[in-house]
């Protein structure tokens, strides 16, 4: 018994362990980060040490059970890495999900990579398993709303209309330029931020309000900014409204104390703007032109923005971080990698990035991954194509 023991020991010197390999998406895109796969494994020798082997053969199994993918090949096949680690050989398989999964039903597949060396007709067995899902895990982040916000490692989609934990309270600190007129949920970011909201109006107060844009620089009115009236406490929608070539929007508001919120392309306006409603009247809004400059490089984008707190002041210190999430991309002949490009608000909350327009990129319309990370811990995310123009005013 023990001679028979010793020579099934010789045949196959290891059962692998299984080891999970990883979690991908087939997108058929290559390369892909989340779509390319590496195996480890090796060769042994009658004792138990790794060693050379003269071929390879590799077998997959979909969720159902049926054969995904087989092969066979030499270590000198361009899938197979192989390295010396303090005399001992290894060996990893790599390939793109795409090419394994067959039909590409999403599920765990398993993988068995047989190594085998011909003196001693000896097989070393490696087990391996992965699984497909149906999307790629930065696009999948990405759909769960216009914005990201985490704080304290949690990512919130804020959704707390639909039965989610928006944190209103820590949302509502973060103000990106100015809040747009559709923010529908009190406290919380919504989707389709440039789409007025259809039945909230200029309100239902009692009295007539008129608010004007005025730019201060050259005392003139500005036709089409886009005003949101909020209660004082910024946690429910008043009235929205956009002024028109005369410079005004009118409101019907109750009598109280209001914010004020206007927003418009290469405009600023202070961040909130409180108004006392006591009867009908009108209200002033006060803005300036802002030219941010020019790229250094040319054919570059200036994507500038300002960041306020719902209180209306500066939010300075911001860490601004722009990101390519597709990965390595193409700017004409020159090779653009997913290193981050960073820069901090000033005093002002004022902050620019000098980038590449995605209509330059290749492939052509390559969103960029824009994220404000605060001195808290808080991160705001979204994902963006930055036009064709020396200049673009980025705003929520």
């Amino acid at each position: 018994m023990v001679k028979r023991i010793l020579f099934l020991l010789t045949i196959l010197p290891l059962i692998a362990r299984s080891m999970f390999g990883a979690i991908v998406n087939n997108s058929t895109v290559s390369p892909s980060s989340e779509d390319s796969i590496s195996f480890q494994f090796c060769s042994l020798d009658s004792l138990g040490n790794p060693t050379t082997a003269d071929s390879m053969y590799i077998l997959v199994t979909g969720p159902n059970g049926n054969i995904a993918f087989r092969d066979s090949m030499t270590s000198s096949s361009s899938r197979i890495t192989s390295t010396v680690i303090r005399g001992k050989q290894f060996y990893s398989y790599a390939n793109q999900v795409s090419n394994l999964d067959s039909s590409g039903a999403i599920g765990v597949y398993s993988v068995t990579l047989l190594a085998k060396k011909n003196t001693g007709n000896l097989l070393t067995p490696c087990n391996h398993s992965f699984q497909i899902i149906s999307e790629e895990f930065s696009d999948q982040l990405a759909l769960i709303g216009d914005s990201t916000f985490v704080k304290g490692g949690i990512i919130d989609s804020n959704k707390t209309e639909m039965g989610g934990s928006g944190d209103s309270a820590s949302i509502a600190n973060w103000v990106w330029n100015t809040p747009h007129i559709n923010h529908t949920t009190g406290g919380t970011f919504g989707r389709y931020l440039d789409s007025e909201i259809s039945g909230v109006g200029g309100g239902s107060g009692a009295y007539a309000v008129t608010i004007l844009a005025w730019d201060s620089t050259i005392d003139q009115v500005v036709s089409g900014v886009g005003l949101a009236v909020r209660n004082i406490n910024q946690t429910s929608l008043l009235a929205v409204g956009r002024t028109g070539v005369d410079g005004q929007a009118a409101f019907n508001l109750d009598a109280d104390s209001m914010v004020v919120i206007a927003s418009a392309p290469g405009y600023v306006f202070d961040g909130c703007d409180t108004i006392v409603i006591v009867g009908p009247g009108t209200d002033t809004m006060f803005c300036y032109q802002f030219d941010p400059g020019t790229p250094s490089t040319p054919k570059l984008c200036r994507v500038y923005g300002n960041m306020w707190d719902v209180n209306g002041q500066p939010e300075s210190n911001v860490t601004i971080s722009a990101s390519l999430p597709s990965g390595v991309t193409r700017y004409g002949l020159a090779i653009i990698t997913a290193s981050l490009v960073t820069t901090t608000t000033d005093l002002l909350g004022y902050f620019s990035l000098d980038l590449c327009p995605s209509d330059s990129l290749v492939p052509a319309g390559t969103e960029y991954e824009i994220s404000f990370s605060r001195p808290d811990g808080s991160i705001l995310r979204e994902r963006v194509l930055i036009p064709d123009s020396v200049s673009w005013r980025m705003t929520w």
